[in-house]
């Protein structure tokens, strides 16, 4: 029987789509920088702002997935709302992403702009990593408000969630290292993006797109559990309803059988 419930998981999918393509763009270009240097820096340009447009979509997406899961899907409407965790890191998720997006345009005009392009590039890293930081952070809190009943869920080994939270810090801290070196040497030697800068970007790409496939894995256990959930339901209704109609049944035809 089909659900007429709204899923909430309906846009963290399209948002952890979003986050695998763009982590396989980013990492395609990054790579195709360090191998085919010098490359059509137009074309890298326009490609470069095209993702970075496609994560702000992406932030936006998460935000959405935040608010129906947090506020408009929650169970008891008059309970405070849960998740603030979760919450603060969607804001800085959203602000690291424009300041990519800034960072993506000043690109255009790189003689004038680029050390400040770096600047906003290292800006955007730093909250990425507040963000990823609050996302485990909020994974622990909601254990310890709700524990799981699934032994296989929580802060051990066998959670694929807790390896998508690692991997996503790691990541972040691969990408800030890459920004602040890349920063530093512009400003001391000027010069743009050397290997060692494209080596960790590429370490970085390579840590996201791997911890964006396990956010989709996250999502399809999540989504198995939820149907499951949501089908049980189903079936408890069914029945309550078949109960009612045998009981007003019975009912009736008790009355006919008087009369």
């Amino acid at each position: 029987m089909p659900s007429t419930v709204e899923s909430p998981l309906h846009w963290n999918y399209w948002a952890t789509i979003i986050y695998i393509f763009g982590m396989f763009g980013y990492l395609t270009i990054d790579t195709i920088n360090y191998l085919f240097a010098p490359v059509d820096d137009d074309f890298i340009l326009f490609v470069h702002t095209c993702l970075t447009i496609l994560f702000v979509i992406d932030a936006i997406l998460y935000t959405i997935d935040w608010y129906m899961t947090a506020v408009r899907l929650r169970e008891n409407k008059d309970e405070p709302v849960h998740y603030r965790s979760e919450l603060i890191a969607c804001i800085f998720q959203n602000l690291g992403s424009y300041l990519y997006l800034l960072s993506a345009l000043l690109l255009f005009d790189k003689s004038a702009y680029m050390e400040l392009v770096l600047l906003f590039q290292f800006f955007g890293t730093t909250a990425f990593v507040i963000e990823s930081c609050f996302v485990f952070l909020g994974w622990r809190i909601s254990f310890r408000r709700k524990p799981s009943t699934n032994p296989k869920r929580g802060c051990i080994s066998q959670d694929v969630s807790m390896w998508a939270h690692i991997f996503y810090i790691i990541a972040s801290l691969f990408y800030l290292c890459a920004t602040s070196l890349a920063y530093r040497i512009y400003s001391h030697l000027n010069v743009i993006h050397p290997n060692g800068v494209l080596i960790l970007l590429m370490l970085g790409d390579f840590f996201y797109l791997f911890d964006a496939y396990l956010y989709y894995e996250c999502w399809k256990r999540d989504k198995q559990e939820y149907d499951a959930n949501t089908e049980q339901q189903n079936l408890m209704q069914l029945n309550v309803v078949k109960q009612l109609t045998t009981e007003n049944y019975s009912y009736n035809h008790s009355i006919d059988e008087d009369s």
